[in-house]
């Protein structure tokens, strides 16, 4: 019941008689809806799909009938909207439902704000900040800013001479969008003696001696890959010109002929 009835016993003299009464007190609202806390705080995956549900915390006035908490608004948002689930004994709950694919990438955040309202006049109302964190997928893969790079090196080039610092970009975060950098298995063990690449830096440095006479010509393959789960390495091509040095001296060769 809405009713607030404060039941009483009057004495009264002359003549010496008791009464009951009843004093029904009339709410006032002079109460405003509030919720637990002033911020909610949700970690929703980028791959949630649209139609899941988050229920709230609700808010609670202690005003009463019309008085009490009516309805619950949240400001118009392009990824979210509000859902009222009715429970017989906890009243009103705030539903708050996904209605468009997350992506962190694009988004990494969203801030939504939520108000309670009772049914008094003046109406009164209680506002909570609700701060969802897209949680990172591994969706994107690592992305080279070229698909194939050329160089040259003089064959005298020293061991552990820089070829070329390879970069590449994944737009996922922590370990989804760590790379890793490596020799590709297209490449022959001939490759993996001459050449090396940090898995870390893509830095490829030559690990033994070039010989222009032997090889004019290399065409590294070079994978990244992500260390998320599902990763899908990616690979460019590190075209390498080996510029000949004059490092052989002419061959005479003699035949004698006789008159």
């Amino acid at each position: 019941s809405t009713d607030c009835i404060l039941p009483l016993n009057v004495v009264l003299e002359n003549p010496l008689s008791l009464h009951q009464m009843e004093v029904e007190i009339l709410d006032v609202n002079d109460n405003a809806p509030s919720f637990p806390k002033n911020q909610i705080r949700l970690e929703i995956s980028e791959n949630m799909a649209p139609g899941t549900r988050f229920p709230l915390d609700s808010a609670y006035d202690p005003d009463m009938g019309t008085n009490s908490l009516q309805a619950y608004q949240l400001l118009p948002s392009e990824y979210f909207i509000l859902d009222i689930q009715t429970r017989s004994r906890k009243g009103k709950i705030p539903v708050l439902v996904l209605q468009r694919a997350l992506d962190r990438e694009t988004i990494p955040a969203h801030e939504l704000m939520l108000f309670a309202e009772d049914g008094g006049v003046p109406m009164r109302s209680g506002t909570v900040q609700v701060t969802i964190t897209v949680q990172d997928m591994n969706d994107n893969h690592p992305v080279f800013s070229q698909s194939v790079y050329s160089v040259t090196m003089l064959e005298t080039a020293a061991v552990g001479t820089l070829i070329i610092r390879l970069n590449a970009t994944d737009l996922d975060e922590g370990s989804n969008g760590e790379i890793t950098y490596s020799l590709s298995g297209q490449n022959s063990a001939r490759f993996h003696e001459l050449f090396g690449v940090d898995s870390k830096t893509g830095e490829i440095r030559l690990k033994s001696r070039l010989d222009y006479e032997e090889n004019m010509f290399f065409e590294i393959n070079v994978q990244a890959v992500d260390n998320g789960h599902y990763a899908m390495p990616q690979h460019c091509d590190v075209l390498v010109d080996v510029i000949d040095v004059n490092d052989n001296a002419p061959e005479l060769s003699l035949t004698s002929m006789s008159s």
